[in-house]
């Protein structure tokens, strides 16, 4: 049996993006906006509440789960631990692209994963300002909600060669060493482009606009939702050093591809 009705975390989700995130959207005072770490690690007003709503909402639509919520761990790091534990745990990223939401831009996503014994089982991204939903469940596919309807997503169409393909970069920690093999490998790809942020480059990547991704951090939250939904579709995902990349696992980096040859092919390039 299902461990959930991904139909109904999906109106949990938009709900909660419709009560608390899109009413403070262009409407945050500065008190509403503070600095975590840096003036790169914002959490604003709307972040912490989406995530308290979530965090119930969830537990509820599934009696004995635990959450990993990010600003919770934040607050207190021992809240990582519970991926660890048997049993079902959400892993909530109530504003993924705070910074960009801050700004009053509309480049940012709520998103939720939910990972059982240590395995991923579903997948959701939602982008508020264009009401578009991608989810999915292991062994139930991928599908695409937005304005025009409901549409399962097919397998990545792999190319004959990596000349036809285009990737996702995320700049922030790169290594010199990395820089400078990437741009090195630019003319044997399509084109490169900069991450935008985990709730964007996902949604873009697995409808096709972009064929792999390559990142330097693996926070679980910006990361398990997107990779629940491209392990359905058959991606291959794993670690810099070509160990698998488990819920949890914040270090090693990812490196993101439709199928194994190709993240070989990728990595050669790359990270060799």
């Amino acid at each position: 049996m299902p461990l959930i009705d991904p139909d109904r975390i999906a109106t949990i989700l938009r709900e909660t993006a419709a009560e608390e995130v899109l009413p403070r959207w262009r409407n945050l005072g500065d008190a509403d906006v503070l600095e975590k770490a840096g003036p790169d690690d914002l959490v604003t007003v709307a972040d912490r509440a989406t995530e308290v709503v979530l965090t119930r909402r969830l537990a509820e639509a599934l009696p004995g789960s635990q959450v990993v919520g990010e600003e919770a761990a934040h607050a207190d790091p021992q809240v990582l631990t519970r991926l660890e534990n048997a049993g079902p745990t959400w892993v909530i990223d109530p504003i993924d692209g705070t910074s960009a939401f801050a700004k009053g831009s509309d480049e940012y996503a709520v998103m939720v994963g939910l990972v059982d014994d240590g395995a991923l089982i579903a997948g959701f991204i939602y982008q508020p300002v264009a009401d578009v939903l991608l989810l999915g469940e292991h062994g139930g596919g991928v599908w695409l909600w937005d304005r025009s309807g409901r549409r399962r997503l097919a397998p990545p169409d792999c190319g004959a060669s990596l000349k036809t393909y285009s990737g996702i970069t995320g700049r922030k920690l790169m290594t010199e060493a990395v820089r400078q093999r990437l741009e090195a490998a630019r003319t044997e790809f399509s084109a490169v482009s900069n991450s935008v942020c985990a709730g964007i480059d996902y949604v873009h990547m697995l409808t096709g606009g972009a064929q792999f991704a390559l990142y330097m951090k693996s926070e679980p939250w910006d990361h398990l939702p997107g990779l629940a939904l491209a392990r359905e579709l058959g991606f291959h995902y794993a670690k810099h050093d070509g160990t698998p990349y488990r819920p949890g696992d914040n270090t090693g980096g990812l490196l993101i591809a439709p199928d194994a040859a190709t993240w070989t092919a990728i990595h050669a390039l790359v990270l060799a």
